[in-house]
């Protein structure tokens, strides 16, 4: 086989392992984009629609407006991970995964291609929420930046769920991640809240959260307002985007988990 039909292979099979994770996820879409969208809509009128009329306005905003970035920020992370490291996981349980390894894929197209359905579920699932939200919070001052913003926060949460569901061995395991590191991780991010208005050590621990970060770009580019330098905050956010690609290629390299 020439190099040139083993590139063209390549491409093909890339082309092929990722329209079969997309068509996973349109497929399901009651489980995969539908819940989603229903828990974040719940997060907005809970607390937009019953703390806003307390908490009228954040920062010079509506508290709805407030949150929504943040919002979309967590429905992008836990859908795009919870897509790849499942996907990953069944894949291993059920004995198929040996099938994929054994193709003329490189490891850096098999991650990229189980990214491809973690970065759809998540950007559908925060274009729904968006266009649901957004006539009630009006705003959108830089959809660019916006898109941007939630697009490393896919990179990074597929390279991680890439790397669970290869690392995992149980479904308590794979589980745990999500449970232990994804919420916590959003929950202090500063999704609810503005990290100038908390006292130490909270506006610290807030701050060192790399998601508070994905939340402010996000913000940002749909409201204006932000607290953290925005070149800064995605010039970081790629740094960890890509650093975690580069980790979820080399864990497929090594094979670790995957091969007998």
């Amino acid at each position: 086989m020439s190099t040139t039909e083993l590139r063209i292979r390549q491409r093909r099979g890339t082309t092929a392992l990722a329209g079969r994770e997309t068509r996973r996820v349109l497929a399901l879409w009651t489980q995969t984009i539908l819940p989603p969208i229903l828990t974040a809509i719940l997060f907005l009128a809970v607390f937009g629609g019953a703390l806003g009329s307390r908490i009228h306005h954040v920062e010079g905003l509506s508290y709805l407006t407030f949150i929504l970035p943040g919002l979309l920020v967590m429905t992008v992370a836990g859908q795009s991970f919870a897509n790849c490291s499942t996907s990953l996981f069944q894949a291993k349980n059920e004995g198929y995964i040996e099938d994929i390894l054994t193709s003329p894929l490189r490891p850096w197209q098999l991650a990229m291609s189980y990214l491809s359905g973690g970065l759809v579920r998540g950007l559908l699932a925060a274009l729904a929420v968006a266009l649901l939200a957004l006539p009630f919070a009006h705003e959108a001052a830089h959809l660019t930046l916006t898109t941007v913003a939630l697009l490393l926060t896919g990179l990074v949460f597929s390279s991680l769920g890439v790397i669970t569901g290869i690392c995992a061995e149980t479904f308590d395991q794979h589980a745990f991640v999500a449970n232990i590191v994804i919420t916590p991780l959003a929950l202090v991010g500063g999704v609810f809240y503005s990290a100038r208005t908390l006292d130490e050590p909270w506006a610290t621990l807030t701050r060192i959260d790399p998601l508070y970060y994905l939340v402010d770009a996000t913000r940002a580019g749909l409201t204006g307002f932000h607290e953290a330098t925005i070149w800064v905050s995605v010039v970081v956010a790629a740094a960890v985007a890509v650093g975690a690609f580069l980790m979820a290629t080399a864990v497929i390299a090594r094979g670790w988990r995957l091969k007998p």
